[in-house]
């Protein structure tokens, strides 16, 4: 869990002096020229300096064939921002900045830096990689740089071009860099004001709120809180095994007393002793750190298969010399734990003699406190837990709209290609649907521009009906035939496009029931007019709500679906349904894709179910974390409680052998180790439950979608622990039925 932290929110980024890095949000600096741009970041009271990018995908077309890439255009001081030069040719000039007011060299902008992977696969890492051509979407561009190893910022970009600066480019985020002797604090308030100033000049939306982040938060993004919480987690659960390790240790000792007698009448005193025992429990931690590390680092392989997309971009691993050192240190922390009880034990010890009755009172009662925060400890763990199981499983019963499974997902771009520029783009995807529809197995086949849960854009506005107003801002999603078939969804009225509709261009639309219903009853909108503020189509269809929203929490949005006249101008995927297990298929759905036009580009290729496993994946990946730690914290509760009875017996042997001999059963001395650790357990339980109550609002606030716990839910935890605690206390117990009372009365 360290290494994920470490990797968050620890390294240092491939940045110089990258605390000093800022992002802004919902702010654009002044931009219609480069000028216009490099003029006010010069005059900045705050910055440093300051870059403009804008990120997106591209057709790449390099010595071999296309792929689908993701790239950045930016201001020519990017690189000189971050803090980082390219490792062969150069960066950016301020002659590559261009715009249309002819500031800067017309042209002098088809350029590129790339990604030093990219320079491996493309080039193999030969310098004739500088002054060589590649195309964007049918663009050429020189190569004249590589980035640094590990350098893939925005988002995993492989390529960086100038940027072309116009009015109309709103798609820009700011990327900045303090000043020396500028707190954040003072850079955030100056910042404010300013964007305050440059929206009432500009006139901008009402509804933007700019802000200023750290580059380090943006980055690790939602994972930071949720990191931050598993450590605590983790730590938690390292305070519960030490705990329990410690009291083991103690009762180890205890069997010990005779040896520790001798030693300490051949003079060891009792420094020496302590020392004897911190030598050993130095030795039982770092054996097992050696086991702990080999355990770890398959589990990070492990991790790096599920972690989320969020996490995706962070490189997990046990062999930073910072985790080492993390790790050599718990070991070193955890073994001083794991020697102080057994320490304070020795104080029992005489040279020449058996210890004292009983174990001295200041030990028990620590023990006992230990044991309680256990207790205590596990409920709150559990009930953490719990939230985010329960938000999970909210979250999958969700009705999305559609039917996931045997459904194959295959896109195009046809950016740059010879169909974008003979405009014979929707021939293009009729040619291909007509192949795949010919498969064999193959039981329905269509293309959309925007697939549920995973578009990284929507076009979309306040649609109305016959002139009434618009409800609410609806999504426009253009498809081809056969769409709603494919994707399982039921036409409630009316029918979906023909192909001869699609094929003409005719302005008809299907709505999704909860747009009808905004305007009457859902068959009733069937030959109505849907307009916004200059087009309208006539509905031929109502369909069932799917779910398109990107963020899986929230409900389902109004939704118009129009024929797509000209798919694949940004990027359209092919959604196959089909008989049998979808995976199986892929090879199949591609090689016919590739076969009408090997120079697409075909990428993205996953079935559905597994497209929704990426969209939950952040909430898999916290549900499954929680549930270990719980599952880890709720064994160590036990065996703990297991520990402290079978300790309890060992230095109450004496006692209970009399209480045996003067007529008492063993099940009634059972029964009241039972009864007091019982009782331990349910006083240890009243701060648990109101700790969970604490941990369920702050989960709330940490993790979207985290349900805060009921004292219902509390209670359920503890009767649960409760029950594992008797029978943890019976089985540590049952020793007791086979004591032979004359040994023991012997030996008193």
């Amino acid at each position: 869990m360290f290494s994920v932290v470490n990797a968050l929110l620890l390294r240092s980024l491939p940045f110089r002096e990258p605390d000093r890095l800022a992002l802004t949000h919902e702010f654009i600096p002044p931009h219609d020229t480069a000028k216009q741009f490099h003029e006010w970041r010069q005059q900045s009271t705050y910055l440093a300096d300051a870059a403009l990018f804008e990120e997106f995908d591209v057709n790449l077309g390099g010595p071999r064939v296309a792929s689908r890439s993701h790239m950045a255009q930016t201001s020519w001081n990017f690189f000189s921002v971050l803090g980082t030069q390219p490792v062969s040719g150069r960066g950016f000039a301020s002659e590559d900045d261009v715009d249309a007011t002819g500031w800067g060299l017309p042209g002098g902008n088809a350029v590129a830096v790339i990604s030093y992977g990219l320079w491996q696969q493309l080039f193999s890492a030969h310098r004739r990689a500088l002054g060589a051509t590649i195309r964007l979407d049918g663009n050429p561009l020189t190569i004249v740089g590589v980035a640094p190893p590990g350098f893939d910022f925005p988002h995993r970009a492989v390529l960086w071009k100038p940027a072309a600066f116009s009015s109309g480019n709103n798609g820009w985020t700011t990327v900045a860099r303090l000043k020396p002797g500028i707190s954040w604090a003072q850079g955030r308030a100056t910042f404010a004001l300013e964007a305050k100033r440059l929206s009432l000049r500009e006139q901008g939306p009402d509804d933007l709120h700019p802000s200023m982040t750290s580059l380090e938060d943006a980055l690790a993004g939602s994972a930071k809180d949720a990191s931050l919480m598993f450590m605590g987690a983790v730590v938690l659960v390292l305070a519960l095994a030490c705990t329990n390790v410690a009291n083991i240790l103690t009762a180890r000792t205890a069997d010990r007393l005779s040896e520790f007698s001798i030693r300490s009448a051949l003079g060891a005193s009792g420094g020496r002793l302590a020392r004897q025992l911190f030598t050993e429990s130095l030795l039982l931690s770092l054996a097992a750190t050696l086991v702990g590390l080999v355990i770890a680092y398959w589990t990070t392989l492990l991790a790096a298969k599920v972690k989320p997309p969020t996490l995706a971009a962070q490189s997990y691993s046990i062999l930073d010399a910072r985790v080492l050192a993390f790790t050599v240190v718990v070991s070193i922390v955890t073994a001083s734990m794991f020697s102080i009880l057994p320490s304070l034990y020795l104080g029992r010890v005489h040279a020449l003699g058996a210890p004292r009755s009983g174990p001295p009172r200041g030990s028990r009662l620590v023990r006992e406190i230990l044991l309680g925060t256990q207790v205590m400890l596990t409920i709150i763990l559990l009930a953490g837990s719990v939230s985010l199981g329960r938000a999970f499983i909210d979250l999958m019963k969700i009705d999305r709209g559609y039917d996931l499974k045997q459904v194959v997902t295959v896109s195009v771009s046809l950016d740059g290609t010879t169909h974008q520029l003979d405009k014979r783009q929707l021939p293009y995807f009729e040619q291909v649907l007509d192949r795949i529809r010919r498969l064999p197995g193959v039981r329905a086949a269509s293309a959309t521009e925007f697939l549920p849960l995973y578009a990284s854009a929507f076009v979309g506005g306040p649609f109305g009906l016959d002139g009434r107003p618009a409800v609410r801002n609806s999504t426009m999603i253009p498809i081809l035939s056969e769409y709603f078939q494919t994707m399982g969804r039921r036409i409630l009225y009316g029918r979906e496009f023909t192909d001869p509709e699609i094929h003409s261009g005719a302005r008809v639309a299907v709505v999704n029931e909860r747009f009808a219903t905004g305007f009457g009853a859902p068959q009733d909108a069937i030959g109505h007019q849907l307009t916004n503020a200059s087009d309208g189509w006539r509905i031929v269809g109502v369909v069932k709500d799917m779910e398109y929203e990107t963020d899986p929490t929230t409900a389902h949005g109004n939704e118009v679906f129009i024929p797509s006249t000209n798919p694949g101008s940004f990027f359209s995927t092919f959604v196959v349904r089909v008989d049998g297990l979808a995976e199986d298929r892929f090879a199949q759905v591609r090689d016919v894709i590739q076969s009408v036009d090997p120079q697409v580009p075909v990428f993205g290729g996953k079935t559905m179910e597994q497209r929704l496993d990426e969209v939950f994946a952040a909430p898999k990946f916290y549900r499954t974390a929680a549930l270990s730690f719980a599952g880890f914290a709720l064994l160590l509760a036990v065996m703990g409680i297991y520990d402290r009875v079978s300790y309890a017996v060992l230095q109450r042997t004496q006692e209970m052998g009399i209480r045996l001999a003067l007529g008492t059963t063993p099940v009634r001395l059972r029964y009241m180790l039972w009864r007091q650790g019982l009782l331990m357990v349910v006083a240890s339980a009243v701060p648990g439950m109101a700790g969970a109550q604490l941990s369920g609002r702050l989960l709330k606030t940490l993790i979207d979608g985290a349900k805060p716990i009921d004292l219902r839910t509390s209670a359920g935890l503890t009767l649960l622990l409760a029950l594992l605690a008797s029978t943890s206390i019976w089985f540590a117990s049952r020793r007791i039925a086979r004591f032979d009372i004359t040994t023991i009365l012997r030996a008193e």
